[in-house]
């Protein structure tokens, strides 16, 4: 991912003015962490329970190329989310 992206040099990121959006911005990462940790424990709960202990395999898998691409941009997506939220603008996802 290329961080000039979602980077905006031309702007002092955090000023007095940003305590609102920084708190919004925290929120909103906690909140896009939590949800990953969810669903990731969810699913490795569902799979074990099948008999699948997935845990370490999970740790040691390296994605392919279409995988690695949905991953870049969710990953996009979430920084978009989160440095909007600094800047006081609306990103509802």
């Amino acid at each position: 991912m290329n961080p000039k992206s979602y980077n905006h040099p031309d702007r002092v990121t955090l000023n007095e003015t940003d305590t609102a959006g920084l708190a919004e911005a925290l929120l909103t990462l906690t909140q896009e962490l939590w949800i990953l940790a969810d669903r990731q424990m969810v699913m490795e709960a569902v799979l074990a329970k099948h008999g699948l202990d997935v845990s370490e395999e999970i740790e040691r898998f390296e994605p392919d190329e279409h995988l690695q691409k949905k991953m870049n941009e969710k990953c996009q997506f979430i920084s978009r989310r989160v440095v909007d939220a600094m800047a006081g603008l609306s990103s509802d996802g």
